[in-house]
């Protein structure tokens, strides 16, 4: 039986072997020729709608998700990106003043799958253009004219954004009128400024204005300062007062001659040469100048009784003065310095005074 049916086809293609290959040719190239329009492949997050040459034409309420389709040649796919998109474009706009600005917005959407078909039917492929953005500049105008240029950039620009957010939702909903059973064609995400331009004179004067609220804040400062500097100082002149006050008591005539006569006495004992001055005067203190530099010693000199100097040859040890001699008791060294007549002192002669 099986046999029979074999031989039975092989005798039908002997006696239609030509008219076969012609036709298994004739599709092999019919499919090669119309691959790209029979095998669609929808890629990720992409979706597409049908449109039927002679059946009706775009298929409103089906669309095809992702992966490879395979349709007539004559037959057409349109695919949307179903991701989540943005559109941004300028927008002008007048103020509750009547001022006219440029605000640059910005729209993020994604397509409703569902609603495919009918924006292929009644929009097209470019629906954002065409529908979407000129909704959302209605929109802006109408938001922006309900506030001042200041509340625009400055305090309500966030409610401005929500405003402008919640009515285009509703107005996304009736994008395409007049259809029966419609979706809504996109759903929106949300809605920002990116950017606010004002006219170059009103920049200038909002520059200007909150330039000179910053000088008025930093004489402010400037003032906190100079009242901060005021305090220290007072509090500096209590401190020094108070330290007068403390240290005057302790303090008198006696103390400082005698600490300038005993500063006076180490000076002396000094092995270097120098000169001893007697200050005039009843209070008048020795001052000890020198050493000199020289390579050979200086000569000693002693004082008669008149006033003048008397060279004469100076000691290893160089010159001594005369206050050695002067007993450490306070009183009796002030009983000297006090004498009209000075004994001798011996002073040392730098060498330009030999």
């Amino acid at each position: 039986m099986i046999e029979r049916a074999v031989k039975g086809i092989e005798a039908w293609f002997d006696r239609h072997f030509i008219g076969t290959t012609a036709t298994l040719l004739f599709v092999v190239f019919f499919l090669l020729f119309f691959f790209k329009s029979i095998f669609i492949t929808i890629p990720a997050g992409h979706g597409a709608a049908l449109w039927l040459r002679f059946f009706g034409g775009t298929v409103l309420h089906f669309y095809y998700g992702e992966g490879t389709k395979i349709i007539f040649p004559w037959d057409q796919i349109h695919i949307y990106d179903l991701r989540l998109q943005q559109r941004t474009k300028k927008f002008e706009a007048l103020t509750k003043e009547g001022l006219q600005v440029t605000v640059e917005g910005t729209l993020m959407y994604r397509i409703n799958p569902k609603a495919t078909g009918l924006i292929t039917k009644y929009a097209g492929p470019d629906f954002a253009d065409k529908l979407v953005m000129p909704a959302v500049g209605a929109i802006i105008r109408l938001e922006i004219g309900k506030f001042t240029l200041e509340e625009l950039y400055s305090v309500k620009r966030s409610e401005i954004e929500r405003g402008v957010l919640k009515q285009f939702r509703l107005t996304a909903d009736m994008l395409i009128g007049g259809v029966p059973d419609r979706v809504p064609e996109i759903m929106i995400e949300d809605f920002w400024f990116s950017r606010i331009e004002l006219p170059a004179a009103l920049v200038s004067a909002i520059e200007a204005k909150l330039t000179q609220r910053q000088l008025s804040e930093q004489y402010v400062f400037i003032l906190q300062r100079e009242e901060q500097e005021a305090t220290r100082k007072k509090i500096e002149a209590e401190g020094i007062r108070a330290f007068q006050d403390t240290v005057s008591g302790g303090i008198s005539e006696n103390y400082l001659r005698w600490k300038g006569i005993d500063a006076t006495l180490k000076l002396a004992d000094s092995q270097n040469a120098k000169i001893v001055v007697i200050g005039s005067g009843k209070e008048g203190l020795p001052l000890i100048l020198g050493p000199w530099e020289s390579s050979a010693p200086p000569a000693a000199a002693s004082v008669t009784s008149d006033g003048q100097p008397v060279v004469r040859p100076a000691t290893p040890g160089g010159a001594r003065s005369t206050l050695d001699s002067i007993p450490a008791n306070p009183t009796a060294l002030d009983r000297a310095i006090a004498m009209p007549a000075l004994p001798p002192v011996g002073l040392s002669l730098p060498p330009q005074m030999k």
